[in-house]
């Protein structure tokens, strides 16, 4: 039988459909037949024609497109050699020279001599000293017996034993002479009849560390005494022993220590001791906006203790521009021969008593520093138990002295002080306080001055090789009684002074001091007038 292809496909798909049937029935049998093939399938194309075709392509797109890009940044290490410096010539600056020494010479009207100087010596690491003299004296000779004469003698040096270990020495000798002028015309008297002199030598130590130690820790022991004598054979022996140390902590804060004995020994025709004990413990807290101090100081004298406030606050308001602060302190301060003396040196001394005196006081102001302006302005109240006065001593035909009293005085007080550059080279300063006493059992407070302050002007001239300057000193009256025990004030004090310098070379000049232009003949202590207008004149230098 003759088929086709597609004969045969029907032919196959038929068996695929009727095999499963006929193999799943058993016992039936499956029918044959035979195909005969007489042919194979040839499948053939035909032939076609050959199309040509010829490709174009698309127009260019010549647009320019701003494309955005976003990297993300990291950090990159890179390494590179450090830079190499090399010096650069540069113009360096003048070297000032340096000066050991300096002198000072002059004289003046009324008869007067001023002579002072000094000289500075060192080896590098190892030591370190200075020696100072000094003389000044006048004599006034229209008021008989007005003259003084001031002596001085130093000689002071370090030694370095090693950078945690160093001494200081230093000697002193003083030498100084007043006359008991203060008396009326009617009388008369020679120069020794009322000549006062104070001789005092004076050696003091110290041993300390000259550098920073690695604990952070400073510490000073330092003795002093003095040997005092007077032209009429009064004495006073002084000896002070002061040990301190300070532990520093995040190296700004200061925890201190202090330990201090004060004996003193007078005589007169009797003898009397001053011996005072102090402990001074502190701790001061320092931060950007503040500084905070909290203390105590514990006093001794006849082992009777008195505690004593040692506290202050510091806040800045803006920066060092404007700072607030407060305090208490107190002390035991002692009236010695060597302290009144220097206070009042026409005092009668025989016969008065030696006391200590209890101060504490309380106070509240301003400061600031604001480059140009430098100030300071503060109230305060305070207590003083025992208060040294000087009262004035009248004995028929003698000349005028004063004797020491005591009472407990309340203080209110009030001052301030200014420095300003208002302008290139000149420098103005002043200070001011006003003091209200209001003492317990004396109608006032004899000698001591309510008010006082001084101002002052200096202007620099020619490149520094001229300046010019002058001064304003003001106190007001001060209470004293009379001849006759009635209270009363001396006249006021204003002191105006003019003065200038110039130098010649770079270590050669002169200077010229005009003093009180007013002629002001005010009593600091009663019945002793000042040298009223006064001149000085002379040469001075360094090498």
């Amino acid at each position: 039988m003759t088929i086709n292809i597609k004969n045969k496909t029907i032919l196959a798909a038929a068996i695929v459909l009727f095999a499963a049937p006929v193999f799943s029935q058993k016992e039936k049998e499956i029918p044959t037949e035979s195909v005969e093939v007489t042919r194979i399938f040839d499948a053939r194309l035909l032939e076609t024609n050959k199309v040509d075709v010829t490709p174009l392509l698309p127009a260019l797109d010549t647009s320019t497109k701003i494309q955005n890009y976003t990297v993300t940044p990291r950090l990159l290490t890179v390494g590179y050699d450090a830079p190499i410096l090399r010096p650069v010539g540069m113009k360096a600056a003048k070297k000032e020279k340096i000066y050991n020494g300096w002198f000072k010479l002059g004289a003046g009207i009324p008869t007067s001599l001023l002579g002072e100087g000094g000289y500075y010596f060192a080896q590098k690491d190892k030591f370190d000293g200075k020696i100072s003299v000094r003389h000044h004296s006048a004599n006034a000779k229209s008021v008989e017996n007005q003259r003084f004469m001031d002596n001085n003698l130093s000689l002071s040096g370090n030694y370095y034993v090693n950078p945690n270990t160093a001494v200081e020495g230093k000697i002193g000798y003083n030498f100084d002479r007043v006359h008991f002028y203060g008396y009326p015309d009617s009388l008369e008297f020679t120069e020794p009849a009322v000549r006062q002199e104070f001789r005092m030598p004076e050696i003091s130590l110290r041993l300390f560390n000259a550098e920073r130690t690695s604990t952070d820790l400073n510490y000073s022991i330092a003795p002093k005494v003095y040997f005092l004598k007077d032209f009429y054979s009064n004495k006073e022996n002084g000896l002070e022993l002061n040990m301190s140390a300070t532990k520093w902590f995040a190296e700004k804060h200061p925890f201190r220590m202090n330990i201090k004995t004060d004996f003193t020994s007078f005589r007169d025709t009797g003898k009397q001791n001053i011996n005072n004990i102090y402990l001074q413990p502190s701790f001061t807290f320092h931060a950007d906006f503040a500084k905070i101090k909290v203390g105590g100081n514990f006093a001794s004298n006849r082992d009777v203790w008195s505690i004593f406030p040692d506290a202050e606050v510091v806040l800045r308001v803006w920066g060092d521009g404007i700072q607030v602060f407060g305090g208490a302190t107190g002390d035991l301060r002692k009236n010695s021969f060597r302290s009144l003396t220097e206070y009042n040196p026409f005092l009668q001394i025989r016969g008065s008593k030696l006391k200590n005196t209890k101060w504490q006081n309380y106070y509240g102001g301003v400061k600031g520093n604001l480059g140009w302006l430098d100030y300071s302005g503060q109230i305060g109240y305070g207590t003083a138990k025992d208060l040294a006065l000087f009262q004035t001593l009248f004995e028929a035909g003698q000349p005028t002295r004063f004797k020491v009293i005591y009472d407990t005085v309340k203080i209110y007080n009030l001052q301030g002080s200014i420095k300003l550059t208002p302008i290139k080279n000149l420098t103005l300063s002043g200070t001011l306080s006003q003091s209200v006493f209001t003492p317990s059992n004396e109608d006032a407070a004899w000698g001591l001055p309510g008010l006082e302050g001084n101002f002052t002007g200096r202007y620099a001239l020619l490149g520094g090789k001229a300046a010019a300057q002058a001064d304003v000193y003001i106190a007001n009256r001060i209470s004293r009684t009379d001849v006759e025990n009635i209270s009363g004030k001396d006249n006021a004090l204003v002191d105006l002074s003019i003065g200038g310098s110039y130098n010649f070379t770079e270590n050669i000049g002169a200077f010229l001091n005009i003093n009180n232009l007013l002629n002001n003949k005010r009593q600091r202590w009663h019945d002793y007038p000042t040298f009223g207008m006064n001149v000085m004149v002379g040469v001075q230098g360094k090498f």
